[in-house]
């Protein structure tokens, strides 16, 4: 998920209602990026939840999507455009088998109806899957229900993807943590669009 900061930069570069910013940020106005952990997630939550209560799923998509960690990670962006370079002319399935070996793409697998299954996450000590957004991981508060809080990962995979493989994605999400209360993994469908 975006850090604080990004994403407050984000609701004004996408014009979003002043009324609906002034929701999102209430309370959190003095929260940034340097702020402790654990009040960081409590505005990103915040966030997540006032953004679903005013605007549609599209808007909070578009929001969320730009707030990707890795579209402001210069130093990935540059590993996954090397990787692009070095895996010209390969097969989709001999590209998938060197992302498992690159960090953060989320140990992707070619499934056989073509699309690819990435799963970031795992089970942790009390046998549940949590989150490994690094923003959040970690941090014992409330959490949201649904995959909103999710589509920040969404513009992240969909970004890596399409770098790594030079090919338009589409990025579905399959499964989280958050609207399975830790039953289910943070899983996406990744469809390439011909």
């Amino acid at each position: 998920m975006a850090k604080p900061e990004t994403l407050k930069r984000v609701l004004k570069e996408q014009n979003i209602d002043e009324n609906v910013v002034n929701k999102i940020n209430n309370g959190f106005e003095n929260v940034t990026d340097k702020s402790p952990k654990e009040k960081k997630a409590e505005y990103l939550f915040h966030a997540v939840n006032e953004m679903e209560r005013s605007l549609d799923n599209d808007t909070c998509q578009k929001i969320l999507g730009s707030c990707a960690c890795v579209t402001n990670d210069s130093g990935l962006e540059k590993i996954i455009k090397q990787f692009a370079e070095k895996t010209k002319g390969l097969s989709l399935k001999e590209k998938i088998d060197k992302l498992c070996k690159v960090k953060h793409m989320g140990n992707p697998v070619l499934m056989k109806d073509g699309t690819i299954l990435v799963s970031p996450g795992s089970i942790n000590e009390n046998g549940m899957y949590s989150c490994p957004c690094p923003q959040i991981s970690g941090v014992d508060i409330v959490k949201p229900k649904s995959h909103t809080y999710c589509l920040c990962c969404v513009g992240q995979f969909k970004f890596q993807y399409e770098n790594a493989l030079e090919k338009r994605i589409d990025v579905q999400i399959k499964s989280s943590p958050f609207k399975s209360n830790g039953k289910k993994p943070c899983a996406f469908i990744l469809s390439i669009i011909e």
